[in-house]
């Protein structure tokens, strides 16, 4: 599985149910890294989305304690083995990849599905925000490495820069 995350400089990457910031050059980003995959995201990231549906041109998987019978555009689960299940019948029945299988949030889902992830790409945005949701502080975690880190680009709507992060989890070394 890969994470695929925007955060501030000390990993915040909400407040009261909605991101941060929208730059819409990462929006872009985000939306070309996942068409064609399999989105995996908790129901307050959906409700999120554009109409609180979930997001066309992908496979969406929402994490939920309080499935509805159905959802067209998605498949819910009610707990990780459930969560597994699904990924597995994705994998024999459409055959994705490992890393077809991309975590979009929130900060609870990011925590439950991160140990299973081998990549994580990050958005740093250059400035702290007000944040009440966090991302694990990969610079901290042994288990990961940061791989490459892009240029600082500016976005001017919202008047800050930001810059493209990939980390790696690191598998055999100790």
């Amino acid at each position: 599985m890969i994470a695929i995350v925007n955060t501030d400089p000390n990993w915040g990457i909400g407040k009261a149910g909605a991101l941060q910031v929208h730059i819409s050059q990462d929006l872009r980003r985000f939306k070309a890294m996942t068409i064609g995959k399999v989105i995996i995201y908790g129901s307050k990231t959906m409700r999120t989305y554009p109409k609180g549906k979930p997001l066309p041109q992908r496979t969406n998987i929402i994490l939920t304690r309080n499935p509805q019978p159905e959802m067209a555009g998605a498949y819910l689960a009610d707990s990780l083995e459930k969560l597994l299940e699904t990924i597995e019948e994705l994998k024999s029945k459409h055959a994705y990849q490992d890393n077809d299988f991309i975590v979009v949030g929130g900060e609870s889902i990011y925590k439950l599905l991160l140990p299973f992830c081998n990549e994580c790409h990050v958005t740093r945005i250059n400035q702290e925000l007000p944040a009440d949701s966090y991302f694990p502080n990969l610079d901290t975690d042994s288990e990961w490495e940061l791989v490459n880190q892009s240029d600082w680009l500016t976005d001017p709507k919202n008047n800050l820069q930001f810059c493209y992060l990939y980390y790696r989890r690191i598998i055999g070394e100790n």
